[in-house]
């Protein structure tokens, strides 16, 4: 059957996928999706955890990034069916997932995911926390279930963190600092080296967010599954890099408090206002 992602109906679509079902998949590593190659040159990534907030990311990203520094792939299509599965179709990257590599051998894996790092920490958009849509943060820093609505500014996230932050006696305010571009999910299975060995591709933007720009590396030591090889030196890295204020590292322990606190506790979240 041949697809043509840009004209075909949504339901010819969605029914290309489920027909398909897992068959052919291109990963089978990615937790509650999947992705299947629709064309040699696209995949679909759809599953119940497949959001439009993911594509929105996904797209920015593309649009915004200097592709002689990082890249990643276009985003054609973001459909849904009635159950709310996403169905994300993108381009289809051929090469080597990092999580394959020997970083004895490629010893420059880690400056270049630093530089990357520091590259999105350059761009900004506006000052509403966390992703574009109406969807709040997914991710390891927001517990199991993420947040439900979109935080509608930084005063709304602080009362969000202060919430948690006041079983401690703490507080929290991130208004002095800029909103940047964060992936958020560096496990090394969400990037690939493409077939030039040259170019780095960014895959996997459901956690992404604009946020100060320690969340990048707040966000590491929760990576799953763990990577030792890769995580200690990349952090290690990236605080040399960042060289973090005494405000940020201070600022940065707090939103692990917070994160902590979402894992144990329940907490009711009211309607916010900017």
């Amino acid at each position: 059957m041949d697809l043509h992602v840009t004209t075909a109906s949504n339901e010819e679509l969605i029914h290309f996928c489920i027909q398909r079902g897992e068959e052919g998949a291109v990963f089978a590593d990615i937790i509650g999706a999947i992705v299947v190659k629709v064309t040699p040159t696209i995949v679909v990534k759809w599953g119940y955890s497949v959001t439009a907030t993911e594509a929105a990311m996904q797209e920015f990203a593309y649009k915004n990034i200097n592709h002689d520094i990082v890249r990643v792939p276009r985003v054609y299509r973001f459909v849904q069916d009635e159950l709310e599965r996403g169905f994300l179709f993108m381009d289809y990257v051929p090469g080597q997932k990092l999580l394959d590599l020997d970083l004895t051998v490629h010893a420059d894996i880690i400056p270049r995911i630093t530089n990357i790092i520091a590259y999105l920490g350059q761009i900004k958009h506006g000052q509403r926390p966390g992703p574009i849509g109406e969807k709040g943060p997914q991710g390891y820093l927001w517990g199991d279930d993420g947040v439900d609505k979109a935080f509608v500014s930084v005063a709304n996230l602080n009362r969000y963190l202060n919430r948690r932050l006041s079983l401690r006696n703490d507080s929290i305010d991130l208004s002095p600092y800029p909103l940047v571009l964060c992936h958020m999910d560096l496990v090394r299975r969400n990037m690939i080296l493409g077939e030039d060995l040259r170019s780095i591709y960014l895959l996997d933007w459901a956690h992404a967010g604009f946020y100060p720009r320690f969340y990048e590396l707040a966000a590491l030591p929760y990576m799953s599954p763990y990577d030792e090889l890769y995580e200690k030196p990349l952090i290690a890295a990236m605080e040399s890099m960042m060289q973090l204020t005494d405000d940020e590292k201070r600022d940065m322990k707090l939103v692990h408090y917070a994160q902590a606190a979402t894992l144990r506790w329940q907490f009711n979240e009211e309607p916010e206002e900017a």
